[in-house]
């Protein structure tokens, strides 16, 4: 039993000592935490960006008559056929809208917008000439509450 105890203590002197302090060691651990979180920092920042662009392509950006009709080309990409249709449908009532006065029947509006598109404006033109300022920054759901 004596003898026993003995071995056990030394055993667990060896291991203990196998473990020791080493600053080395500990060191060696911290370095190796920072690397690792460096690349998920990095996959962070990509992903936001990410995100940063697909919420980008979702608005309307009205500061030019070329970025009005890229970021609509860009939005209705981003959309299923179903919310495509929807889109197209509020954009041509908003033209319709917009073609004519507040005071004209939706004849008289259908009837100036074909005019509009007859001298060559595409619905693109007239809703940026139009409504081009309130249509900055809107986004699908924006487009369909102003059309309706």
């Amino acid at each position: 039993m004596n003898t026993l105890i003995r071995i056990t203590t030394v055993a667990t002197i060896v291991a203990l000592s196998a473990c020791g302090d080493n600053e080395s060691d500990k060191k060696k651990a911290d370095d190796m935490a920072s690397e690792a979180q460096a690349p998920a920092e990095s996959t962070m920042d990509t992903a936001k960006d990410a995100m940063t662009q697909v919420a980008e392509a979702l608005r309307l950006d009205a500061t030019s008559l070329e970025d009005f009709k890229a970021s609509l080309a860009n939005m209705k990409a981003s959309l299923n056929e179903e919310k495509t249709a929807q889109l197209s449908s509020a954009l041509a009532t908003l033209a319709k809208k917009a073609s004519g006065d507040s005071g004209e029947s939706m004849m008289d509006s259908a009837t100036n917008m074909a005019k509009n598109m007859g001298s060559g404006k595409s619905i693109a033109d007239i809703l940026y000439e139009k409504l081009g300022d309130d249509l900055h920054g809107a986004t699908f759901e924006d487009v369909l509450a102003m059309a309706n």
